[in-house]
């Protein structure tokens, strides 16, 4: 019995198919088989939720037709990266669930995985409408956030008097203010040279430095080994 045949005969013996005639169970088998035939070059998937991602994004991309041998191998490709994006998206979410911070290098890595499905979209010509379509949406979202925001606080400079409850606006004059670097971020991660400083040279304990930075002792070790010493040692040379 071939793997078609084997696919109906376990399809005629399910009870929510029971209903269906012989030529609508043969269509879903031959369905069934085709998606299992599409999913064989991506077998290193060992996990059952990988392989599902990777047979849901396979029937996503099956519209464009793409019958040319080395299109169908760059959709293969879009497709692992796709599911390996998952994959870096749900440790990073477990990572910052369990330690409250995100591994730099893992950022780094998505945006990586990221830049390159792209790069095979574009190659393939997928989703370039839907592409558009979505930035002109998060363009009228963030616009909406933005007119959210000016109406909500347009008015906390105007404060109530404590005395004769009139109401008057704070102003404050500009042209005396300096612009200052910030000394609680490196980029956008919390750092404070200071604070590592004091560690490095153990006048603060590992938790001391975790309680100034409200981050947990893992985050403290990480910058620490990562981020501070490799500047000090460049200073150093």
């Amino acid at each position: 019995m071939d793997r078609l045949q084997l696919i109906i005969s376990r399809y005629r013996k399910l009870k929510q198919y029971k209903d269906l005639s012989d030529e609508q169970i043969t269509k879903l088998a031959e369905e069934k088989l085709l998606k299992e035939k599409k999913l064989e070059k991506l077998n290193i998937f060992s996990d059952d939720d990988e392989k599902e991602l990777a047979s849901s994004i396979m029937d996503k991309y099956s519209q464009y037709n793409l019958e040319d041998a080395s299109e169908k191998d760059t959709l293969n490709q879009l497709v692992y990266l796709e599911v390996i994006v998952e994959r870096v998206k749900k440790f990073i979410d477990k990572e910052f669930k369990d330690k409250q911070s995100i591994p730099m290098e893992f950022l780094e890595e998505l945006r990586a995985l990221n830049s390159q499905v792209l790069d095979y979209k574009k190659e393939l010509g997928i989703n370039k409408e839907k592409e558009q379509e979505d930035w002109v949406e998060v363009w009228d979202e963030l616009r909406q956030k933005a007119l959210n925001y000016y109406e909500t606080h347009k008015g906390c400079n105007t404060v109530k008097c404590p005395y004769c409850n009139q109401l008057f606006n704070l102003l404050m004059r500009t042209e005396n203010l300096t612009p200052e670097k910030s000394t609680w971020f490196k980029g956008t991660l919390l750092y404070n040279n200071q604070v590592f400083a004091l560690y490095d040279e153990k006048k603060i304990t590992k938790d001391d430095a975790a309680k100034i930075l409200g981050v947990s002792e893992w985050y403290i070790d990480f910058i620490y080994t990562n981020l501070y010493l490799k500047e000090k040692n460049v200073k150093t040379d």
